[in-house]
């Protein structure tokens, strides 16, 4: 045999050995069966919580962050740490509520918008019921009042949790059991009360 083609034969080898690797790794992440997820409209009520703030929020699989709507955003230091405080607009029944929230800042976001220059918005976390679950949650905080619903849910709330289905709303109740309890370090007040 030639240098050459020992030199092929090993090439060969390794991208064999490589492949086999790579199909191992593949196959130890768990696949979430399509009939093990919850489906999903595109739109769905969802329960704010500590405060069981019911609402419907649009399911958008075009959005990787989830948003919800905020104003009077204003970002400060709690403890040494990065902190938002901002108030959340709700409607119960007829009437126009609010709840100011106060939760620690994970990060800023850069979004690129077409139609003008990027935007950065504070990221928080919040828990909220989705589909009869409580979930950790991370928001984007941005004035969405002037549009028809307050939180939009993104891919990073829904991939592996749900399938959605376009044509169809309201498929789930956001039944979760109201979350009384506060998380040590948690300063949110309720200047609204809850449903």
């Amino acid at each position: 045999m030639t240098i050459r083609i020992i030199r092929q034969i090993l090439y060969l080898a390794s991208v064999a050995l490589l492949l086999m690797a790579c199909g191992a790794t593949w196959a130890e992440k768990p696949v979430t069966e399509p009939d093990s997820l919850k489906i999903l409209g595109w739109v769905e009520f969802i329960r704010l919580e500590p405060w069981g703030i019911k609402m419907p929020a649009r399911v958008d699989t075009g959005a990787n962050t989830s948003s919800m709507s905020a104003r009077d955003i204003e970002v400060f230091r709690k403890n040494g740490k990065q902190w938002v405080k901002f108030t959340f607009d709700f409607r119960k029944g007829s009437e126009e509520r609010s709840v100011e929230i106060e939760r620690p800042l994970l990060r800023m976001l850069k979004i690129k918008r077409h139609d003008g220059p990027s935007q950065e918005r504070p990221v928080i976390s919040m828990e909220i019921c989705l589909a009869d679950e409580v979930r950790e949650t991370e928001f984007d905080l941005i004035d969405r009042r002037a549009l028809n619903y307050p939180v939009l849910l993104g891919r990073r709330t829904l991939a592996g949790y749900v399938l959605v289905d376009p044509a169809r709303a309201y498929l789930t109740k956001a039944v979760c059991g109201h979350v009384k309890k506060k998380k040590k370090g948690d300063e949110s007040t309720d200047s609204g009360q809850p449903e």
